[in-house]
């Protein structure tokens, strides 16, 4: 499956803001999680506290991903 990858926040600073990830044995959101915590270890405690979103809808872990989906990954964050 091929999804484009979009990363905001502190999480461009382990991932690229945009990529293009083929993806194998990863089905769900969850799956996605871990696989990008396997990449980059050090995101692991950033990526449990991320949101996560298809196609501008922010989805639960269990939402099945499917091909052609954008996938926005969302880092809590503040400001003013």
């Amino acid at each position: 499956m091929n999804i484009e990858l979009y990363c905001f926040a502190a999480m461009k600073d382990y991932f690229p803001a945009r990529d293009s990830l083929s993806l194998e044995k990863v089905e769900t959101v969850a799956d996605l999680r871990n696989h990008l915590a396997v990449l980059k270890p050090d995101s692991s405690d950033l990526l449990r506290l991320c949101r996560f979103a298809i196609n501008h809808t922010i989805v639960a872990d269990e939402v099945k991903l499917f091909d052609g989906a954008t996938v926005a990954v969302l880092p809590p964050s503040s400001g003013g």
